[in-house]
C-alpha cells in the first residue's frame, strides 16, 4: 500500500520554480513590441520617428520590465518553495496517519473486507486532502468497494448512451502517441471514439541558458533588493515632498507651535490662572505611554465663584493659554470638588499628531 511521496528533494522544487520564471520571461520577451511595431505605431499617431530615441526607449522599457520581473521572482523564490514543501509534507503526513473506514462488508457474502490499497488525493488550493481506500473481499467476490477517509463511498457512474440511455461498452485502443477509448452502444447504432494526445515532457535545450539569464543568483538578487529599496525610499521621499507642498500651511503652522517642556508648561499656566484668582497650581507625576499625559490640580480662591463658573472659566483660560503650543486640555475637561479643580494635559510630539492638532483649529 505504499505510494510515492509528495515531498521531493529541494532541487526538484527549485527547478520547478525556475522553469516557471523562465516561462514567464520568455513570454514577455516574445510579446515585447519590436522596433518595427514601435515605428508603425509612431507613424499611425503622426509622430516623427527618431531612430536613436526609439531604440533607447524600447531598450529602457524592456530592461526595466525584466529588472522587476526577474527581481520579484527572486524575492519570492524561497518563500514559495518553503510553502510547496510544507504543503507536500503535510499531505504525506496525513496519508501516513489517516485511518481507514471500519466495518466495510462484501456486498456478495457479507464478510468484512480488507484494505488492498489506498491512494492520496491532494486537495487543490483550499480543498482538503482526501485518501481513497480500496477494499477487497477475502473470498475474492466482486464488486470491490472504495471509500474515502471520511466514510463516503466512491461510486463511478457507469457511462450510458446519449440516445437510448443504455449502458455503453468501452474499449481501450490506446497507442504510444494517444489515449484512445472506443465507445459503443449494444442497443443502438451509437458509437464514439475519444482521442487524447499523450503529453511527453520534452527536454528543453535552452533551459539552462535562459535560467542563467532570468533566474538571479544571490549576488544579483541582493543587488536588486538594494536597488528596489533605494527606489522605494526615493519614491516615499518624493511623496513626502509633494504632501508637504500640498499642505504647506499646516506644516508652517506646526513649525510655529511652541514645543513646551513640562516645567515650561507649568510656568505658563501658573501665570495665567493666578491672574484669574486660582492658586497653588501644580502638575502631578506624568503618565508616560504612547503619549505624555500630565494630571494637574489647582484651587479656587474666589469664595463667591460657583462650581460651574469656576470650571468653565478655568477650562477657557487653559485652552487659550495652550492654543499656540503642543499641549492641550484633554476631552474629559475639569472636575471640581470642594474648591479643588483637577484635569489632565496631553502633549503632542509626533509630526502626524501635530498636523491633526493644527487641522482642528
Amino acid at each position: 500500500m505504499s505510494m510515492e511521496k509528495y515531498l521531493k528533494p529541494y532541487q526538484e522544487y527549485l527547478d520547478r520554480y525556475d522553469r516557471h520564471t523562465v516561462e514567464k520571461c520568455r513570454w514577455w520577451e516574445q510579446h515585447t513590441p519590436s522596433l518595427d511595431e514601435l515605428r508603425e505605431k509612431a507613424k499611425e499617431k503622426g509622430e516623427e520617428v527618431d531612430e536613436k530615441e526609439l531604440i533607447r526607449a524600447a531598450n529602457a522599457y524592456t530592461n526595466l520590465h525584466f529588472f522587476f520581473l526577474t527581481g520579484d521572482r527572486y524575492i519570492n523564490k524561497e518563500k514559495t518553495i518553503r510553502e510547496w514543501m510544507q504543503r507536500d509534507e503535510e499531505s504525506d503526513r496525513f496519508f501516513e496517519n489517516v485511518r481507514e473506514p471500519e466495518n466495510i462488508n462484501c456486498l456478495t457474502c457479507g464478510r468484512l473486507m480488507f484494505v488492498s490499497s489506498k491512494h492520496n488525493q491532494q486537495g487543490f488550493k483550499d480543498e482538503e486532502d482526501k485518501v481513497l481506500f480500496f477494499f477487497d473481499c477475502p473470498l475474492e467476490h466482486m464488486p470491490r468497494r472504495a471509500f474515502y477517509d471520511n466514510g463516503e463511498e466512491f461510486r463511478r457512474e457507469k457511462p450510458t448512451c446519449p440516445k437510448c440511455r443504455t449502458e455503453v461498452v468501452e474499449e481501450d485502443k490506446s497507442t504510444e502517441e494517444k489515449w484512445i477509448t472506443v465507445t459503443a452502444c449494444p442497443n443502438c447504432e451509437y458509437a464514439d471514439t475519444s482521442e487524447i494526445e499523450r503529453t511527453v515532457e520534452k527536454e528543453d535545450p535552452h533551459f539552462e541558458r535562459d535560467r542563467a539569464r532570468f533566474c538571479l543568483d544571490e549576488k544579483r538578487g541582493q543587488e536588486f533588493i538594494e536597488a528596489k529599496q533605494n527606489m522605494e525610499g526615493m519614491a516615499r521621499l518624493m511623496d513626502e515632498i509633494k504632501e508637504k507642498e500640498k499642505n504647506k500651511d499646516k506644516y508652517d503652522a506646526v513649525a510655529k507651535l511652541k514645543k513646551l517642556k513640562i516645567l515650561e508648561l507649568e510656568e505658563l499656566i501658573v501665570l495665567v490662572v493666578e491672574k484669574a484668582e486660582y492658586i497653588r497650581f501644580q502638575l502631578k507625576d506624568p503618565e508616560i505611554g504612547r503619549d505624555v499625559v500630565v494630571p494637574f490640580a489647582v484651587y479656587e480662591k474666589k469664595a463667591d465663584r460657583e462650581e460651574y463658573d469656576s470650571k468653565k472659566t478655568l477650562e477657557k483660560l487653559i485652552k487659550t493659554a495652550l492654543a499656540d503650543t503642543n499641549w492641550r486640555l484633554m476631552s474629559d475637561g475639569v472636575s471640581y470638588r470642594l474648591g479643588m479643580l483637577e484635569g489632565r494635559l496631553r502633549a503632542y510630539e509626533r509630526e502626524e499628531d501635530l498636523l491633526k492638532l493644527v487641522s482642528q483649529k
